[in-house]
C-alpha cells in the first residue's frame, strides 16, 4: 500500500558558481519525488548570514506533495546536494546548493539531525520572505499566526534586511511585463515564425518553444497526396502540439519563465478544417474540445502576414526536402484561412505584421522597433510597420 501524500515546504539556496543553474538543477531533481506540481515562490537575492565575505545567495521556497517519509526526504535532499556538487565547508561557508525541509505536513519533529519545522525559520528573512510570497496564509505546525504575520513581526524586530526579488535582465535590457507569460507567433508556412522567435528570445530573455514539424513522419507523404495522408498527418501534429505545450509549462525554466512560441495550439483547427473530410473532422473536434480545455492560452499573439508569392519564394529558398512539392494553391488557401482566423481572433492582444517588405534578420532597425512594440504589449489589435504603428 502506497504511503499517503504529504505536503512539504523546502527552501533552496545557492551562492557559488552558476547560482541559477544550481537552483534549476535542484528543482529538476525534486520532480522525481513530487506527486503534485512543484509550486515555487519568486527568487530572491539575499545577503549571506554569518561571518566572512561571500557572494549573495539566490533563495526560494517550493511546495509539493510527496510520499517519502521525513527521514527519506531528508536523505533525498542531502544526496541531491552532493550529486549537484555541494562540498562540505562548514556551517557558515558558501555553498553550491542548499536544500532544507521547512515543513512536513502538520508534523512537529525533534530528532537527531531532523527538526521540523526548521528551527531558524522565524529569524531568517531570506526564508520568511519567499515562504510568505508562496503561501502567505500558511500556518507552520506548532504556531498560531500565518507566515505573513510572522514575517511582519520579524521585520519589526530586525528591520528590513538585504532581501530583494531577483530579476535577471536579458542582454538588451528589454523585457516583457511580468503579467505576460506566454507569447505565440503565428503565420503561414514560410513566413519566418521560427526565425523571429529565435531573435526575440535572444533580445528579451524568453524561453523558446519551437514546433516539432520535422519529426512528423507523414509530412512528406502529405504534400504528395493530401487526401490520403491528411488525417494521420493532422493527428500527429495535434498530439505533438498538445504534449509540447503541456510539458513546457510543467517544466518551466525558473529564470526564463516567459515563453515565446512559434505556434499556437488553436491554429491546429485551421489545418483540420482545410484538410480533413467530414467524418474525420467530427472525430477531430471531439478530441480537440476535450484536450484544449486544460492548455495554457497565449497572453499575447503575433500574426505574421505575407502574400502567397512571397511565401512561395521563401519556401523555395529554404529548400526543405518535404516542401519541394508544395502546391501554391494550397498556400493560397492557407493564407485566406489564416487571415479569416485572425480577423475574428479575440483570445488576447494581437500584433499583426505584414512581412512582405520587412527584414528582421538583415535590418536591425526593424527588429529594434518590433522589440520595443512587443515590450509595451499594446491592448487590442495593433498593426506594425517600421515607419508607423496603427491601431484598430
Amino acid at each position: 500500500m502506497a504511503r499517503p501524500e504529504t505536503v512539504v515546504h523546502l527552501a533552496l539556496g545557492s551562492n557559488l558558481d552558476d547560482r541559477e543553474e544550481h537552483i534549476q538543477n535542484a528543482l529538476d531533481a525534486l520532480k522525481a519525488i513530487a506527486v503534485s506540481p512543484v509550486r515555487k515562490s519568486k527568487v530572491y537575492e539575499t545577503a549571506p548570514v554569518g561571518p566572512g565575505q561571500q557572494a549573495k545567495y539566490l533563495n526560494l521556497v517550493v511546495r509539493f506533495s510527496t510520499r517519502l517519509e521525513p527521514r527519506a526526504l531528508l536523505k533525498f535532499c542531502a544526496d541531491t546536494e552532493t550529486r549537484l556538487g555541494r562540498r562540505p565547508r562548514g556551517r557558515w561557508a558558501p555553498r553550491e546548493i542548499d536544500i532544507d525541509i521547512l515543513s512536513y505536513g502538520r508534523e512537529i519533529i525533534h530528532e537527531e539531525g531532523l527538526q521540523v519545522p526548521h528551527p531558524s525559520i522565524l529569524d531568517r528573512q531570506f526564508v520568511l520572505v519567499p515562504l510568505a510570497d508562496l503561501d502567505p496564509e500558511f500556518i507552520l505546525p506548532g504556531f498560531k499566526e500565518t507566515v505573513s504575520r510572522q514575517l511582519q513581526r520579524c521585520l519589526e524586530v530586525q528591520g528590513p534586511q538585504d532581501v530583494a526579488e531577483y530579476r535577471p535582465l536579458p542582454a538588451a535590457q528589454m523585457a516583457l511585463p511580468e503579467r505576460i507569460g506566454y507569447v505565440a507567433v503565428e503565420g503561414v508556412i514560410g513566413v519566418g515564425k521560427s526565425t523571429l522567435v529565435r531573435s526575440l528570445c535572444e533580445r528579451m530573455g524568453c524561453m523558446p518553444l519551437y514546433e516539432e514539424f520535422e519529426n512528423n513522419p507523414f509530412l512528406s507523404d502529405f504534400y504528395k497526396d493530401k487526401s490520403r495522408n491528411a488525417f494521420q498527418t493532422q493527428m500527429f501534429f495535434f498530439l505533438s502540439r498538445f504534449r509540447q505545450i503541456q510539458e513546457v509549462f510543467h517544466q518551466q525554466d525558473l529564470f526564463r519563465p516567459q515563453i515565446l512560441s512559434d505556434y499556437m495550439f488553436a491554429k491546429d483547427k485551421i489545418f483540420a478544417t482545410l484538410n480533413l473530410d467530414e467524418n474525420e473532422l467530427n472525430l477531430y473536434y471531439k478530441m480537440a474540445d476535450i484536450l484544449e480545455r486544460g492548455l495554457v492560452k497565449p497572453d499575447y499573439a503575433i500574426y505574421l502576414q505575407a502574400d502567397t508569392k512571397t511565401l512561395m519564394h521563401r519556401i523555395r529558398l529554404r529548400d526543405r526536402p518535404y516542401e519541394r512539392n508544395m502546391d501554391e494553391a494550397y498556400i493560397e488557401s492557407l493564407n485566406r484561412a489564416y487571415n479569416a482566423f485572425f480577423h475574428y481572433y479575440s483570445g488576447s492582444p494581437l500584433l499583426i505584421i505584414n512581412t512582405n517588405n520587412i527584414d528582421f534578420v538583415r535590418n536591425p532597425d526593424d527588429l529594434n522597433l518590433l522589440v520595443e512594440t512587443i515590450a509595451k504589449v499594446p491592448e487590442g489589435v495593433t498593426y506594425f510597420s517600421p515607419t508607423s504603428i496603427g491601431k484598430k
